[in-house]
This record gives C-alpha cells, structure tokens and sequence, in this order.
C-alpha cells in the first residue's frame, strides 16, 4: 500500500514549512529508521521551499504501524505533536497516486505550470535510489510520474507563457532585444526574485553579466555561479552606462536608481541600443520618472505582473486536458499495484497445482505402464498452467470489486489452500 504524508503552501504558511524542510542528511536519517522499522519498504522523501513530503510503500496490514513511524521521526527530529496535525495532508493509494502526478505536471504549485518542480523530484528520487531508500513499487511510481509530467507539458499549454515576475522579465527583454549575445545584463539584488532572473537568463549568452548587491559577498557568489562580474551596490552608477538591460529587486525602502543617474549614463553611452530598466520591487526601486527619459523604456512589477495573470488565465483553461491525462495515468497505476498484491497468492497458486500435478502423475504412473511418460508430464505442466491462468485472471477480476482486501486475501488463501 503506497502513502503519503505532507505539508505544502496550501496547508501551512512559511513559518510553519520552515518547520518541517529536511536536509539531505536529516532525509537519509528519517528514511534509514523508517526501513529499520520494519513496518515500511520504501520511502522518497521531496523538500522544497512550497511543500515537505514523504511518500512511501507498506504492507497493507501495517497501515497504522507505517504513518505512526513516520510521525514518530517527525516528533523526535522537528517537534511534530498533534496539534500541528491540521497543517499536514494524509493520503494512500490512488489519492496518493493522484496528487503526485499533479505535483510532478505542475499542477499542484504556486506557479500553475512552472516546471522546476520535475527537476526537484527528479532530484528526491535519485537521492533515495543513492542511499536505497527505494523499492519496486516506489521506483515504479516515480518514473511514472517523470513521464507523465513530460507527457502533460507536450500535450497541453500548461507550462506555456510567463508564470511569474521574473520570467515574465526575461521573457519581454528577449521580445525586446534580437541580439542577446551581444547585450550587457546588470542584476541588481541577490535575493530569490533576482535568483529567479538570473536563473532564466543563464538560458541565453551575454556579453556581459554584472551583479551587485548590498551584501558584498552574496553577489561574489552568485556571480561565480553565473559566470559574472560582482559589484557593490554603491558602485551602480558607474556601470550603468555601459548596460543594455538592468534588472532590479531588492527590499530597498527608498529608489536606489534615480533619474539623474540614468540620464548621465544615457548620456556616456557609445551604444544607440535603447536601455531596459525591469524594476521588480515592492515598493519600486527605480524612480517613476525614469520613463520619461528618452533611450529608455522601463517596466514596472505592475507591468510585469498583467502579463502574468494573462499567462495564468491561459493555463487554467488547460487544466481539465492535464487532469485527464492524469486521472487515466492514475488508474492505470493503481490497477498495476493492485496486481502486485496478488504476486505471493498467485506464486502460491501456481506451486500448489503444481505439486497436485506431480503427486496425482506419481500415483497414476503405478497403476498405468505407458512409455510415453515424458510426454504425460509435458502435457501435465500445459493443462497446469492453463487452469492457473484462468483462476488468477478471474482472482484479479474479482478481487477489485471487494471492499475489504485482507478478508478478501484470506477467503482466497482459505479457498485455495494456501
């Protein structure tokens, strides 16, 4: 029986998400005790800034024993208690099924459609495959998953348009600019909005990128990984000139870009290119009469986000084409893992007509001469498997409609002697 237990930004705020994020040595931790218990087979466990999930696989009698480890390790690593119950969703089977089909296509983020969720999944399950957290069932269940999200992407308009802020900047400034290659970029801020711009813009080549922050160090750092210049944010003016895009998003109370600093870097500039000025801040970190100043073109968060509640409305029209690609996927699983229950039964079927087999051609072979005996047990064996393919294809058939599986398990066990 697969389940899950989770938290994510539709339960909980921040501060209670906070809580419950894990890292990687707190994952190989919780999912080595969850194996030990004995009460679980395999576990994935998901951590993103949105949402804390753990999914896994257990016998279906040890439902309770399974969820009550998990919440165990919970308590004893990050204070959970029952009084934070509300903020966590509990699901098992094609529920659970379900839900992670959505989560992989993008259909269960903050951002409809955004695709960074499949590389953060992607990234869960080949950390549990690392440290063999995993089983069949769960490895199943996740590349599943991969190609459903991928199958969602290609056959709808899910992921199509700017979905946030940041991308809607970049994407206007590619609209804006045929030669990217030969343009020069400055970021202005290091948090996750700039994080955001710079992690769309490494998408396209510059001839230069320059990154400045308020934090010295932060913008050294991001400009390492991004293949940059770094400066102090006192240092902006002398750059501007030289810049054909700007970027900025910080926590800045006050205009950090003021207009005479633009009108003197229009005026040092060599190039004719008109300048772009993103200002993705609240409140703005670029003076409104900016605009005005010829050569430039300034876009606002305002602007920024009409063009993303246009691409959202646009994406929201394509959920039901995405849900039916999903619920089809979902029973399909379901229907798989259904049969997977029924492995050890019909193993057992199978070894049971066999030794009927081989006992009633024994006691027959003494009472009877015949030569051809090879032939007589070639013949057994065929008969053999036919009656136990049409008692197992019957046994999956039935066993879907009954609503108690165990007692069910154990009428056929009882009925096949098993």
């Amino acid at each position: 029986m697969t389940g899950l237990i989770g938290i994510s930004y539709k339960s909980a705020d921040l501060e209670v998400r906070e809580r419950f994020s894990y890292t990687k040595e707190e994952i190989s931790e919780i999912a080595e005790n969850c194996l030990k218990s004995g009460h679980i087979e395999g576990v994935v466990i998901l951590s993103t800034c949105n949402r804390s999930e753990i999914y896994y696989n257990c016998p279906r009698e040890r439902t309770k024993e399974a969820a009550d480890t998990i919440l165990n390790e919970l308590a004893v690593k990050k204070g959970y208690n029952s009084s934070l119950a509300s903020y966590f969703y509990f699901k098992e089977n094609s529920e659970m099924v379900e839900h992670l089909f959505k989560v992989v296509s993008g259909i269960d983020s903050l951002i409809l459609g955004e695709d960074q969720i499949i590389g953060q999944a992607k990234e869960a399950f080949n950390y549990a495959e690392e440290i063999k957290s995993t089983d069949k069932i769960l490895r199943r269940l996740f590349t599943k998953a991969f190609e459903i999200g991928k199958r969602v992407r290609t056959k709808t308009q899910i992921s199509r348009g700017s979905a946030s802020t940041s991308s809607a900047a970049v994407n206007l400034a590619h609209q804006r600019f045929m030669r990217m290659s030969e343009l020069h970029v400055m970021m202005i801020g290091a948090g996750q909005t700039g994080q955001l711009v710079l992690n769309s813009l490494r998408k396209s080549k510059f001839a230069s990128l320059t990154i400045a922050n308020r934090t010295y160090s932060k913008a050294e750092e991001l400009a390492e990984i991004y293949g940059g210049k770094s400066i102090k944010i006192e240092e902006i003016d002398q750059y501007l000139s030289g810049c054909d895009m700007i970027f900025i998003a910080t926590d800045a109370k006050e205009p950090i870009v003021k207009l005479e600093s633009v009108k003197k870097a229009v005026q040092q500039r060599s190039s004719d290119q008109k300048q772009s000025y993103f200002d993705l801040s609240v409140p703005r970190n670029i003076e409104d009469s900016v605009a005005e100043v010829e050569g430039v073109e300034l876009f606002t968060i305002d602007d920024l986000q009409n063009i993303v509640q246009s691409t959202n409305q646009n994406r929201k029209q394509e959920i039901a084409a995405a849900m039916e690609i999903i619920d089809n996927a979902t029973e399909n699983f379901t229907e798989w893992e259904h049969e997977q229950e029924l492995v050890p039964m019909i193993l057992k079927i199978k070894k049971n007509f066999q030794e009927l087999n081989q006992a009633e051609i024994e006691e027959f072979m003494k009472i009877r001469s015949l030569k051809e005996h090879e032939l007589l047990e070639e013949y057994s064996k065929h008969i053999t498997d036919k009656f136990a393919r049409v008692f197992i294809k019957n046994l999956k058939s039935i066993s879907k409609d009954v609503d108690n599986s165990k007692d069910f398990m154990a009428l056929a066990e009882g009925f096949f002697e098993l």
